[in-house]
């Protein structure tokens, strides 16, 4: 790996495409645009849903301002970022899965999804494209905190 963000759960490898066995022709990179993200924006979210080879789910970008989920007390959590949500219903085996728009830009990566419902959450890239700019400049990725942890609430929860 070239890196990994040890708090957002993301990272960048490195590998020759013309080693790939079955797909090195077809090959091509994915525009990062973080700044395409917006509440009613289309997305599909290309992956390995349930297991399944490949699946394409669709959903529109209900928020940009969700807290980071909370999966469960021992495991890992994210935090100090908000992250964006849609009714797409993913589940286990797209984790990681670029969040596309109508113009096959990435603008999410799929992080989780509801257990009760249809509601995906997406970690937004404004971070993983400063990190993936940062590598190729030949400089290492800054992380820095100021060791609390943000929360939004809206006024009627304060």
């Amino acid at each position: 790996p070239l890196y990994r963000d040890p708090v957002h759960d993301f990272g960048f490898f490195h590998y020759d495409p013309n080693k790939l066995k079955y797909t090195a022709d077809k090959v091509r990179a994915v525009v990062l645009a973080p700044e395409a993200a917006k509440v009613g924006l289309e997305i599909r979210v290309v992956g390995n849903d349930s297991g399944e080879k490949v699946s394409i789910l669709s959903g529109t970008l209900a928020r940009l301002d969700r807290n980071a989920p909370f999966y469960n007390n021992e495991g890992y959590n994210d935090f100090n970022t908000f992250y964006y949500c849609a009714a797409s219903n993913t589940s286990g085996g797209s984790s990681g899965s670029p969040v596309l728009d109508c113009y096959g830009r990435a603008v999410a990566l799929n992080a989780g999804g509801a257990t009760h419902s249809s509601a995906s959450y997406y970690l937004p890239l404004k971070g993983v494209k400063r990190a993936l700019e940062a590598l190729r400049e030949s400089r290492q990725p800054v992380r820095t905190t100021a060791q609390i942890i943000w929360r939004h609430m809206t006024c009627d929860e304060m």
